[in-house]
């Protein structure tokens, strides 16, 4: 990514990216986290790429680090948001982390949500909108399959404990 990010005018997230600060929870170098104006549950946020790029399936493998960016950072302010109100962390099964695909695009310009927790989501939402599937695709999906079309090795390829299978933990062990 070059220093020079792109904006396109009459774009409603480059405009927040560029002019309106105020709207802006958190700001990296090549991203800014902002509230969705329609919020599906207590903590929805979108992370926006400070580069106009249209959709998620304009990305190729040298966009990943900006996806890993985007994720850190929209994780980094919900846990923020959870400590000031006295929440415990993040529960992991409650998130959803994401990208809307093609055709169900309102703003064409990358946008990653943060939606936190997914049981305040309504019926629609949950099971249609944001569930993983053909209309939203989990970040980490994403990134996995941008790394897997350009032949990028897994990194944990050979690692004899990669396939190892986790059992719970006794509770007597963790006290």
């Amino acid at each position: 990514m070059t220093s020079m990010l792109t904006t396109v005018n009459g774009c409603k997230f480059c405009d927040i990216v560029k002019n309106k600060k105020e709207l802006q929870l958190k700001e990296k170098n090549t991203v800014v986290v902002i509230n969705d104006i329609k919020p599906k549950a207590k903590h929805h946020f979108l992370v926006l790429s400070k580069q106009h790029i249209s959709k998620p399936t304009d990305l190729t493998v040298a966009d990943v680090p900006l996806l890993e960016e985007m994720e850190r950072t929209g994780r980094e302010l919900l846990r923020e948001q959870l400590k000031k109100e006295g929440e415990a962390d993040t529960v992991e099964d409650m998130l959803r982390i994401g990208f809307h695909l093609p055709p169900l695009l309102s703003v064409h310009h990358l946008h990653m949500h943060i939606i936190y927790p997914i049981s305040d989501m309504g019926l629609i939402s949950r099971k249609l909108t944001f569930r993983p599937g053909k209309v939203f695709k989990p970040a980490r999906e994403l990134i996995d399959q941008l790394k897997e079309d350009a032949g990028v090795p897994d990194p944990l390829e050979g690692n004899p404990a990669k396939d190892d299978v986790h059992g719970k933990i006794p509770a007597q062990v963790i006290t």
